[in-house]
């Protein structure tokens, strides 16, 4: 059984004295109204300082070499050593993956090339996910590495050079 009691800008909800216990024991919970709107103020903060599309953003590593899928403001595309930078991050936008820091798209063409390039829609610029692969929608190659951070599309052979995590 609680009592509620109205005080100055606050509701002080006690509970009657435990049956044995001291006065100094009765439990006492105050929630005053500036605290309950002061956390919902942080809480509101927290939530919108976060980047609406945080959790889009993606980081390609190469399951066989380590290496994480990168690109430059040139259009070069290439598998360097992951490091956390945002030419590291891509964010798919529907079948389509874009650089972070370039804005740029993962493109290919039919000779197996891959080069970041301005989004046009094209379906060369497609790229679907099966398993741990990233086939090209145009050309159904593979994405694929290699030792040196070779990055191109190549038929899909099931290799772990074609599987990015």
């Amino acid at each position: 059984m609680f009592y509620r009691r109205k005080a100055h800008n606050s509701t002080e909800i006690t509970q009657p004295y435990l049956k044995g216990k001291s006065t100094m024991r009765k439990l006492n919970h105050t929630v005053t109204k500036g605290t309950a709107v002061i956390t919902a103020g942080l809480i509101m903060m927290i939530g919108m300082s976060m980047p609406a599309d945080a959790a889009a953003t993606k980081t390609y590593m190469n399951v066989s070499t380590g290496f994480c899928l990168d690109s430059n403001g040139n259009g070069e595309v290439y598998a360097l050593g992951c490091n956390g930078g945002n030419y590291q991050n891509w964010k798919r936008e529907g079948n389509r993956l874009v650089n972070v820091s370039t804005g740029k798209c993962l493109d290919s063409n039919g000779n197996g090339k891959v080069y970041a390039l301005g989004c046009n829609g094209g379906n060369y610029q497609n790229w679907k996910r099966e398993g741990k692969r990233l086939v090209n929608v145009s050309t159904g190659k593979c994405l694929d590495s290699n030792g040196k951070g070779e990055v191109y599309a190549l038929g899909c052979n099931g290799g772990n050079y074609q599987n990015w995590n």
